[in-house]
């Protein structure tokens, strides 16, 4: 018994000290956690307390910083409270002062209106006056005269009207003599620097091209067996080959200026090959063919670079370069459209006209001659052609307005006339036919003699001076002025020429008697 309550209150005795055990334990811990809560929480009310005061301080802060805008902002608007009554103080001194003014001016102004009332009277008065004496004259100068007041006013208007038409026709003709002379002399200083400035050279035959042969055997060579050599030439270039009794040459005829330089180059070939038969004639004149068409495309663009003209077309370009082998009145079209081209535009740059236009067109303006399909006018199908191809229609207007018929609008248009003239006038530029010369030169007799009063003319200095004869009895002097402006402008409408023609009326007054 005592062993089994033994056995049973160990168990429990050793229960009871490990409960008391962890009683403490728990006791420890509790205690423990309680002083770590104490101190953080006495850390926490620290920390709350600096926050708190860090806050107050910003506060504080903030509000002397608004306090000190607010007083900032309060003395500003004082300020400007002050400006504006100094302002306000010198606007009313500025009114005052104008006020005074006004008065003073108001007195002024009463004190002239009674000295112009006073004066109005006066003027009254006096023009009565004047009106009496001058009926009082009158009265006295028609008793005089034996003239009405109306009939001595119409004698005195005839008087003044035909001493006013003397002076007017004397200072008419003054004014447009001194025009001339000054238009005259400025047109000329600035043809000859156009004309100075320009160095084309090139020369072209006309019909015909000679071929120097190293031997008159060579002519035998060329001719061939039976002629063979020669109608070969002929069918494969289209040209007309003349072998005469000339030594060492031979004779390139066509209408076709390529044709002839094709068949001219192609022969040249020929004599230094040495080979020369009908199918060696037809090779190498298809090759000549072939290197021509690209040399002349290449002269019109070179010949488009040098005026300073771009973005031509390549059609254009060709019946540029098939110029330089054509001729009118003897002279090379491709010279004669670069001297137009560029005196057109030098003369447009002095007188502020656009420059390439003026060059453009001086350049294709001739571009209808050597069109193969061209019918009517040069320049009428030289326009067609350009407008066709692109060209500007202020381009295709210049070269129309060359046409006689065609109306100049632009200064371009009558620059680019003034070129052509100069380049087809200058020496030795044309040759002209000499029964066309003669008409001429018979039309302008006619013309002059066709008017009243002119009993003969002579057309004198090959043609640049028409010197007219009138009758005394019927042309007086002041008529004859009005003659010769007649004259001149029935020639510029009927005649077609180059330059100016002086017309020249002499009225000569002669007495004869015989002494016996």
């Amino acid at each position: 018994m005592p062993s089994d309550l033994l056995s049973l209150i160990l168990p429990l005795a050793l229960g009871s000290l490990v409960a008391l055990v962890l009683l403490a334990v728990a006791g420890y811990l509790a205690r423990r956690a309680l002083r770590n809560a104490r101190v953080e929480a006495n850390n926490t009310l620290r920390e709350s307390q600096k926050d708190a005061e860090s806050q107050a301080k910003e506060i504080v802060v903030a509000a002397q910083e608004k306090i000190l805008a607010f007083g900032e902002e309060a003395d500003a608007r004082e300020r400007l409270l002050e400006g504006r009554e100094l302002e306000l103080e010198s606007r009313i001194r500025r009114f005052e002062r104008d006020a005074a003014s006004s008065d003073r001016l108001r007195k002024e102004l009463e004190r002239r209106e009674t000295g112009l009332t006073r004066a109005e009277g006066e003027i009254r008065e006096a023009r009565a006056a004047t009106e009496a004496d001058r009926e009082k004259s009158r009265k006295t100068l028609e008793q005089i005269a034996s003239l009405s007041a109306q009939e001595a006013r119409a004698q005195l208007i005839s008087e003044i009207e035909e001493d006013a038409r003397r002076e007017g026709a004397r200072l008419a003709r003054k004014i447009e003599d001194e025009a001339r002379e000054t238009a005259n002399q400025e047109a000329l200083n600035l043809v000859v620097q156009a004309t100075q400035r320009i160095n084309v050279k090139k020369a072209v035959e006309t019909t015909v091209s000679y071929i120097e042969l190293p031997s008159d055997e060579m002519k035998g060579r060329i001719i061939g067996r039976e002629g063979r050599n020669i109608r070969a030439l002929e069918t494969a270039t289209g040209i007309d080959l003349i072998v005469d009794d000339t030594p060492r040459s031979i004779v390139v005829s066509s209408f076709d200026p390529v044709r002839r330089e094709v068949a001219r180059v192609a022969i040249q070939r020929l004599i230094e090959d040495g080979r020369i038969h009908p199918a060696r004639i037809e090779e190498v004149v298809e090759r000549v063919r072939a290197e021509t068409e690209a040399l002349v495309e290449e002269t019109g663009t070179q010949a488009a670079f040098e005026l300073g003209v771009s973005d031509i077309h390549s059609r254009l370009s060709r019946l540029i370069g098939r110029m330089k082998y054509g001729t009118h009145h003897g002279q090379n079209l491709l010279q004669h459209c670069m001297e137009v081209g560029l005196i057109a535009g030098y003369m447009a740059s002095e007188v502020g006209g656009r420059v390439g236009l003026a060059r453009r067109a001086g350049l294709l303006h001739e571009i209808g001659r050597v069109h193969e399909t061209t019918g009517g006018p040069a320049v009428l199908a030289a326009a067609e052609l350009a407008a066709k191809h692109g060209e500007p229609e202020e381009v295709v207007h210049s070269i129309r307005s060359l046409h006689r018929d065609a109306d100049t609008t632009t200064v371009e248009d009558l620059l680019l006339a003034i070129a052509n003239r100069i380049s087809n006038n200058r020496p030795g530029a044309r040759k002209e036919n000499l029964e066309v010369f003669i008409e001429r030169l018979r039309r302008l007799e006619e013309i002059a003699v066709s008017f009243p009063g002119v009993t003969r003319a002579f057309a004198v200095k090959a043609g640049k001076e028409l010197r007219v004869i009138v009758d005394t009895r019927s042309v007086s002097d002041r008529d004859a002025y009005s003659l010769s402006k007649k004259i001149a402008r029935t020639v510029e409408k009927d005649l077609s020429f180059q330059g100016k023609i002086k017309v020249n009326v002499v009225r000569e007054t002669r007495a004869v008697q015989f002494a016996v």
